[in-house]
């Protein structure tokens, strides 16, 4: 069986700061993703519920009104 030269087809080799530049961060940009992430996920459950609650209330004063 051969051994496949990689630097024959063209494959570089790549230290650890190399990889985390080119798959775009390391540790702290990943942090600020998640929490960016977790915070748009707690605002978006916030506004759901506000708007439930508006239109329960909404619903709850038009049947008041109407009997």
């Amino acid at each position: 069986m051969k051994n496949l030269e990689l630097k024959e087809l063209g494959v570089q080799e790549m230290n650890t700061t190399e990889m985390t530049k080119v798959n775009g961060g390391g540790p702290l940009s990943d942090l600020l993703v998640n929490t960016l992430f977790v915070a748009l996920g707690g605002v978006s459950i916030l506004v759901n519920n506000t708007v439930q609650f508006v239109g329960y209330t909404v619903n709850s004063l038009l049947s008041f009104v109407k009997s």
